[in-house]
């Protein structure tokens, strides 16, 4: 099997969409949206994209990498084992990082593909009704997304986390089903 670097993202971030919405292992989740995005990140630079994570960087303290917060702590804790190989060593992965670092490659992705898998585009929906305070005010097509995740999923921004995700599943279940959207030219192809 050859596996270009877009299909292997690609590959990652539709996993891990779908066992975030699954209720899945978040350190998988984590993982596999983290490696999605470091190569999507590349990919959109090459490319000249004005991505998410660009935008993200010119708003960092002075000194400080986007990559360093998406590998530390956890990433590297995840993978390496060199710098502390206790066993019993450990590290706090918060639900709100993964739901991030999933966030930021979806939204990457979707940027330098002009489109993106069904799973993508729930998930940069779900993420932006259930956080509607990270959409910049000032972004007039940041504020159409949000009137069109407002419109997915109301009143989702006030529900329990595990409410939050049944929600985001049940609208993955239905778009999988959905002909018309599977047939938009902006839909790529899932697993």
């Amino acid at each position: 099997m050859r596996v270009t670097k877009i299909d292997a993202a690609r590959r990652q971030l539709i996993t891990a969409i779908r066992l975030f919405f699954d209720g899945g292992d978040p350190v998988s989740v984590y993982s596999l949206a983290s490696n999605a995005w470091e190569v999507i990140d590349v990919l959109c630079a090459c490319a000249g994209i004005d991505s998410f994570s660009k935008q993200a960087r010119e708003n960092l303290p002075a000194g400080h990498t986007l990559k360093h917060y998406v590998n530390e702590p956890c990433r590297n804790f995840f993978k390496h084992a060199a710098h502390d190989p206790s066993p019993d060593s450990s590290i706090e992965l918060l639900e709100a990082n993964v739901s991030a670092i999933l966030f930021l490659a979806v939204e990457d992705y979707i940027r330098l593909r002009q489109g993106g898998p069904v799973e993508a585009q729930v998930f940069q929906l779900w993420f932006i009704a259930v956080f509607p305070e990270k959409v910049s005010k000032d972004d007039p097509v940041a504020q159409s997304k949000l009137d069109s995740a407002k419109l997915a999923f109301p009143g989702i921004a006030t529900l329990a986390e595990s409410d939050q995700i049944a929600i985001g599943r049940k609208m993955l279940e239905a778009a999988r089903q959905d002909s018309d959207l599977a047939a938009d030219p902006k839909t790529e192809p899932s697993l």
